[in-house]
């Protein structure tokens, strides 16, 4: 759904979005219901801002393990949304104050809101993917999920990389 400028009122649109459509779009899955909220409100013609939540269910795959688990991503945000012109990207060049940090540059008075929200979702997932604290992983040598036994291989490796050396010492 994209909405224009110019039909964003002065005392702000609400949107509420049970729809997941907009979550094709990305390489995660549905797990949970998604719900998200948003109220935009137009500044001028050539800004408006967001403000929105996002409660949404996705399944990701543990670096780990690569078993897939669900993540409830969760995200509150706040942006203003402002129709780049000539002089606004010459004062963005001179100065970037805290308050900047949160305006989007757009080349036309759109907001796509499926966009924000898949933005906000990435935003979201960690940045290291675990499904659980105590995860062990897949076995080096060959490969065997160590959450659900143990393999042969693990037995007759060293942990240490100087190992080798054990074998070239003279005696």
């Amino acid at each position: 759904m994209k909405v224009q400028f110019t039909d964003v009122s002065i005392v702000g649109n609400r949107y509420i979005i049970t729809d997941d459509n907009w979550l094709a779009q990305t390489d995660l899955q549905k797990s949970a219901p998604v719900h998200a909220e948003l109220t935009l409100t137009r500044k001028n013609n050539k800004r408006v801002e967001v403000r929105g939540n996002l409660d949404a269910g996705v399944l990701i795959a543990c670096d780990r393990c690569l078993a897939s688990y669900s993540f409830a991503a969760q995200a509150a945000f706040h942006y203003i949304l402002d129709v780049e012109s000539e002089e606004s990207g010459h004062i963005k060049e001179l100065e970037c104050t805290r308050a900047n940090l949160d305006i989007i540059q757009v080349d036309e008075p759109v907001v796509d809101i499926p966009d924000l929200l898949r933005q906000q979702l990435y935003l979201v997932l960690p940045e290291k993917k675990i499904c659980s604290p105590d995860c062990k992983g897949l076995c080096t040598q060959c490969g065997t999920d160590l959450n659900s036994g143990e393999c042969s291989c693990a037995k007759t490796t060293s942990n240490s990389p100087f190992a080798i050396l054990a074998s070239l010492k003279k005696g």
